[in-house]
């Protein structure tokens, strides 16, 4: 479950494979095996590397859970409070 979590974290973020390479020093095509196949496991010092890059998606990445009350979201959870900010600002 943690490798589809942090797959949906770099969809959403639209990150690609050389911006991941030059953010965390793990090459391109390490991350495009993350990404693309299924039976690859994934490694503590990638999940380490998401974090440092999206710390708002630790807690979520980790366990599936959010705690907004503490700033620890999910990707969805921020797509959904931008719609419902965007319609309450109207």
């Amino acid at each position: 479950m943690i490798k589809e979590r942090l797959i949906t974290i770099l969809k959403i973020s639209g990150i690609k494979n050389p911006e991941l390479e030059e953010a965390t020093g793990i090459s391109r095509y390490t991350w495009q095996n993350v990404r693309n196949k299924a039976d690859r496991e994934i490694k503590e010092i990638e999940i380490e590397a998401i974090v440092t890059l999206f710390p708002q998606y630790a807690y979520w990445l980790t366990t599936g859970n959010i705690a907004p009350e503490i700033g620890q979201t999910s990707p969805a959870y921020d797509v959904a409070d931008k719609k419902l900010q965007a319609t309450s600002a109207g």
